[in-house]
């Protein structure tokens, strides 16, 4: 059986979805040929695009905004069986309202199936209409390196915060530094891990943001963290935030708490499925 991974052109960024990604082909590896295949819609047709020999084809659910390319490459490949990977969508996510969710909706009709990384997800699209055997919930596991010991967090100084996003306007990261504005009064430091280059623009406007209300010694802005290093990066902090308003999992959750972090969120969307009955969770 050959699977092939059908990737937006920014599938070599550090995004949650990304790893994702990579960790389910690394897996199927085992025992199934697997073909990762970036593709960018507006510059190749999907009637152009060669994926001979897959008998599945996982479709990032970034490209699901390109619904009749997405339908030019099944006609190509009519054996192939298309299943969508859904790391989010604009039609399952509440605060969203835009001209895109047709556009999913449309290449929700297309595939044969879905894999969600929440109930929550798997729920919102048997609302959308799929049928209940065609979605399955496969939540993300946890790299064996943020397993092992915890550390001990027994330390002098003022509270560590930790966000790891990357700068996206969906990640409330405006909004939160609104609040430590409010709580300047208080001792904290606050790192934020990510990239800034899907949006610079608003990545621009958050360092600007943060000038305007004198909080810039206060905070460190890491960029982007390999893997392989970032379990350091939880291991020195003493608290987890996250302020996006709605996520469908929210991976660098789950290694917060594997590394031994309380972590504080808000509670839309999936985000509850992480805490199980964990106590070191506040969810708004």
């Amino acid at each position: 059986m050959t699977v092939c991974f059908l990737v937006p052109d920014i599938h070599d960024l550090q995004t949650g979805g990304n790893v994702y990604n990579r960790r389910m082909a690394e897996e199927l590896r085992s025992d199934t040929a697997v073909q990762v295949v970036p593709w960018t819609p507006e510059e190749t047709p999907g009637s152009a695009l060669d994926l001979s020999g897959a008998d599945a084809v996982v479709v990032d659910s970034l490209l699901a905004q390109h619904p009749d390319a997405l339908r030019a490459v099944q006609v190509e490949h009519p054996a192939a069986s298309f299943v969508l990977l859904v790391h989010y969508l604009r039609c399952v996510d509440p605060n969203r309202e835009d001209s895109g969710i047709g556009n999913e909706r449309a290449a929700l009709e297309i595939v044969d199936g879905a894999v969600t990384t929440s109930r929550f997800t798997r729920r919102s699209l048997l609302e959308e209409g799929m049928a209940a055997n065609r979605v399955q919930v496969v939540r993300p596991g946890l790299g064996a390196r943020y397993r092992g010991t915890r550390p001990v967090r027994l330390r002098d100084g003022p509270p560590r915060l930790l966000t790891v996003a990357n700068l996206l306007p969906g990640k409330g990261l405006r909004s939160f530094v609104d609040i430590l504005r409010d709580l300047q009064d208080l001792p904290w430091t606050w790192t934020l891990v990510g990239g800034a280059s899907l949006d610079p623009e608003y990545a621009a406007g958050i360092f600007r943001r943060l000038q305007a209300v004198g909080l810039t010694h206060r905070v460190t802005w890491t960029g982007p963290i390999a893997p392989d290093t970032l379990r350091t990066w939880y291991d020195r902090a003493d608290l987890f935030v996250l302020p996006s308003r709605f996520e469908t999992c929210s991976l660098s959750t789950r290694e917060a708490m594997a590394r031994g972090l309380p972590v504080v969120g808000y509670r839309g969307g999936g985000m509850p499925e992480n805490f199980g009955r964990a106590a070191a969770g506040h969810l708004v």
